[in-house]
């Protein structure tokens, strides 16, 4: 019977051509706008293609999608619905676990995965008692899809290329949004030349935008990622196009005029600097880079001057609300979403040195999750923040995958650190760090099969090819003797 197995340079042109394809849907999406006629055409030229690389490869595809659209999430609003990336997230699930039930095929269930279930729990739990509970039964679909596909992910097994497939899309999305928004904050005749200093860049496309902080924050996995390309590779050329693209990413981020961006850009350069054994060739990258971010005309630096005298922008008023709130239900909260109808009821109850006004956010991942979700729900966060981190710990020094376990260490310290500074856990850009994260270990763990099951398969040979030689001789005694 003929092998129905499909090459491998056929699959390569397939997945080549479905690539070039979304590539031109996501231009035509972006020029045009999210349309019914444009999603209707994009639909139309890929969907062949689509099924079978969804079928065949659901990291590759719609995974990889998603993934490189990240970057753009608030501009691809499709209505109702949510964004384009949600639905390419919902499809890319679905696709992740039709492939693990159709092969059987499992990377296990980690400590991470059990904490998120927990904190999910406690999440629908805290709808009984919240405040509004309309507020919390909203929320509630958009981190149940987020959890949903992370889990997808940390039982998906990969292997090291499909990895590296992957952080080329991180990094291709983090690069196009960070030329995007140069291009609009220099081409843009609403931000005037000689106000540039004072000005933030705020990525529009009619009625969407991205905030100024979420634009930066979204670029720090692409820059602890191209960071390490950098230091890694032995190519001279491959090394300064990697600096090069890790110079346009920081010019966006100042010009974005995000503190947190800036800081924890520094503070991934610092913890590579700590960890890595590139050290004198981080200090040379690191060069390149401020001398090509000292001719940008930023606000940031201004922002920082001002940051006692405004308390944050308001951010130390809210905190202290947030405080004066959290004392009153410090075991269960006031139930998930609730965060800003809590804060105007507390907000009077505070001095407001700089007042921020009604409805504010939390700005700070753990007095957000403290109010919301009370210490119960703060320690199951914490522990699957703390799993994150101890899933790699195996990875060691003289392992190939150490360098990419300080490149993902490096940006779940940037999340947390941003974190401190603003809501980021219902956005997509922080759960693409926690995916990679799982998926790493995914790829250490099958590589380190691989590398057990080698010595056992070459011991078995010598077994294996006596074996076949006694049962190849006669079952006479007299013409075995003979043989």
């Amino acid at each position: 019977m003929a092998s129905t197995t499909v090459p491998q340079h056929s699959l390569r042109a397939i997945l080549a051509v479905f690539a070039s394809l979304a590539v031109a849907a996501a231009v035509l999406l972006l020029v045009g706008g999210v349309t019914l006629p444009a999603m209707a055409l994009t639909a139309a030229l890929a969907a062949p293609f689509a099924l079978y690389a969804a079928l065949k490869r659901p990291l590759d595809f719609p995974f990889g999608l998603y993934v490189l659209l990240v970057p753009f999430d608030n501009l691809l609003h499709t209505g109702g619905f949510g964004t384009l990336t949600k639905l390419l997230g919902i499809v890319a699930g679905g696709f992740l676990l039709l492939w693990i039930a159709r092969r059987r095929r499992t990377a296990g269930v980690g400590a991470p995965v059990l904490f998120l279930a927990a904190l999910g729990v406690w999440m629908l739990a805290s709808t009984l008692w919240a405040i509004d509970q309309q507020a919390a039964l909203e929320i509630m679909p958009t981190y149940a899809g987020l959890m949903l596909l992370y889990a997808a992910l940390a039982m998906m097994p990969i292997s090291l290329d499909g990895f590296r497939r992957l952080l080329l899309l991180v990094v291709g999305g983090g690069l196009c949004a960070a030329a995007y928004g140069v291009h609009a904050f220099r081409t843009d005749p609403t931000f005037a030349q000689e106000s540039q200093v004072m000005m933030r860049l705020v990525v529009q496309v009619g009625q969407d935008r991205i905030d100024p902080n979420h634009f930066a924050d979204a670029l720090l996995f692409p820059i602890a990622i191209i960071t390490m390309w950098a230091l890694r590779t032995p190519r001279l050329v491959a090394k300064l196009a990697c600096i090069a693209g890790l110079a346009l990413l920081v010019v966006a981020i100042l010009l974005s005029g995000s503190r947190e961006g800036l800081t924890a850009t520094l503070l991934i350069a610092a913890y590579y600097f700590w960890r890595s054994r590139y050290r004198l060739q981080l200090v040379v990258a690191a060069a390149g880079v401020v001398a090509v971010a000292a001719g940008v005309q930023t606000s940031v630096f201004l922002r920082f001057a001002s940051a006692v005298q405004t308390g944050g922008s308001g951010r130390t008023s809210i905190w202290a609300v947030a405080l004066e709130a959290a004392k009153h239900r410090i075991l269960q909260g006031y139930g998930i979403g609730n965060f800003t109808q809590t804060f105007d009821v507390f907000y009077l109850r505070v001095h407001q040195p700089y007042p921020y006004g009604w409805n504010g956010p939390a700005h700070n991942l753990i007095l957000h999750y403290l109010v919301e979700l009370g210490i119960v729900g703060l320690v199951l966060m914490a522990g699957f923040f703390y799993a994150q981190f101890r899933s790699l710990r195996d990875i060691g020094p003289s392992s190939e995958f150490y360098d990419y376990r300080l490149m993902m260490e490096a940006g779940l310290l940037a999340i947390v650190t941003v974190s401190m500074t603003i809501d980021l856990f219902t956005y997509k850009y922080a759960w693409l760090v926690f995916a990679m994260v799982a998926l790493l270990r995914n790829a250490y763990e099958a590589e380190r099969s691989k590398a057990a099951m080698r010595p056992t398969s070459s011991s078995m040979i010598p077994v294996l090819s006596a074996r076949s030689r006694i049962e190849a001789l006669p079952r006479s005694p007299s013409a075995r003797r003979a043989s």
